[in-house]
């Protein structure tokens, strides 16, 4: 796993209220969900994937596939986050 994995997994745990540990989260090869982060936790996780990365997720992205650590890294790099 890549250093932005790991901030990643960081700020899952966060959105989380620290319910998810930044290993769970980078361990979940499926969903976030299935460990229990709740909509409201997405929502917070994209609000500081946003502030910490300095990105806008458009609204027309489909952020149903914004569910793993690695999703996400795909996602950030894809917009240029290294």
């Amino acid at each position: 796993m890549t250093p932005l994995h790991h901030r990643i997994a960081t700020l899952v745990s966060e959105a989380s209220d620290t319910q998810i540990t930044p290993e769970e989260a980078l361990a979940e090869p499926e969903s976030l969900a299935l460990l229990g982060l709740t909509s409201i936790g997405q929502v917070r996780l994209i609000q500081s994937l946003e502030r910490h990365f300095g990105i806008a997720v458009e609204p027309e992205d489909d952020l149903t596939t914004l569910d793993t650590v690695e999703a996400l890294a795909t996602y950030l790099q894809k917009h240029g986050v290294e």
